[in-house]
């Protein structure tokens, strides 16, 4: 199987917590255990440090994530970034879509398209 497929297949079976840390390394594009921890916090997410390193060694163990060592005020730490082609975020985003018009239609396109609209107006 091609390393991408792997990943989408992997992706589409991603927990909750793993799925908010991927979007803030996302958002961030790159930041170390703790500033995730800490953006979790700011979120409401109250979660262990020890669980948020949990994660980051899964999703780095399955390939969605790199690391690199880096100082950071005098002390090496772990700084982490997302590695998910645009390719394959794309391909899972429509797999998602295709999966809820496949069950609820036209209703689902109607609802889709008023939560980007009330979305893009933020």
């Amino acid at each position: 199987m091609e390393q991408n497929e792997r990943k989408k297949r992997l992706l589409l079976m991603i927990g909750p917590l793993e799925a908010e840390v991927i979007g803030i390394l996302n958002e961030l594009k790159e930041a170390t255990a703790m500033t995730i921890w800490e953006e979790l916090t700011k979120r409401g997410r109250k979660t262990a440090y020890t669980t948020v390193l949990t994660v980051l060694s899964r999703l780095y163990t399955r390939g969605f994530i790199n690391k690199r060592e880096k100082v950071i005020n005098n002390v090496r730490q772990y700084v982490y970034e997302l590695s998910i082609p645009y390719e394959v975020k794309s391909d899972i985003i429509k797999e998602h879509i295709d999966l809820i018009i496949r069950m609820f239609g036209k209703d689902a396109i109607q609802i889709i398209r008023n939560y980007l609209n009330e979305i893009g107006a933020k």
